[in-house]
């Protein structure tokens, strides 16, 4: 598995942008669905989620047209060669006796990259880069995996982290206040 770091570009887009996205994704109007089981099986933590963008698709067109700016700019700054095909709004809220970190995964096996753009300041809950070895393999159980902290980030508005879609990373559950984050996909 590959061990990468996190690349961090604080302030990613104006204030006056970071302030448009934060009331919007704030709104009582703003629906966002919840998700019982966040590794989308039958165990693990909740959240509440917005689908924006999925292949193509349009989901959420208001949200849509409010990303295009950001949307944008991840793809002329940063990875020109590669168009969006998931935008998700995750908003996660504090819960008691939280672990450190929910369940490590990846976003894509591909060489495609995945962004994390912070909505907000007022919450906890950092995001976690793995490295994943096998600790025990002679109970013929592959799922006994050691996970390898590589790195971590803090949320701050207006902060966009990149990394490579197939990286094992992990979001944690704020202290306080509401988590609330856009999950960008590209690939090729």
């Amino acid at each position: 598995m590959m061990m990468t770091k996190f690349k961090v570009f604080d302030d990613f887009i104006s204030p006056t942008y970071q302030n448009i996205l934060q009331a919007i994704f704030l709104a009582e109007n703003t629906r966002w669905s919840y998700q019982e089981h966040m590794n989308y099986g039958n165990s693990g933590l909740s959240q509440f989620y917005i689908s924006i963008f999925d292949e193509r698709m349009i989901e959420h067109v208001e949200l849509y047209h409010s990303l295009l700016g950001l949307v944008s700019k991840i793809k002329d700054d940063i990875v020109p060669e590669f168009n969006p095909i998931r935008i998700r709004g995750i908003l996660q809220t504090s819960i008691n006796n939280p672990p450190k970190h929910y369940i490590p995964h990846i976003d894509s096996p591909t060489n495609d990259w995945s962004f994390i753009y912070y909505i907000n300041d007022d919450a906890t809950g950092d995001t976690y880069l793995f490295d994943r070895t096998i600790a025990n393999v002679s109970n013929g159980n592959e799922n006994n995996y050691k996970w390898n902290h590589v790195d971590s980030v803090s949320p701050k508005k207006g902060r966009l982290i990149m990394f490579p879609s197939k990286q094992y990373h992990a979001g944690s559950p704020p202290d306080t206040g509401k988590r609330m984050l856009i999950n960008f996909n590209y690939s090729k």
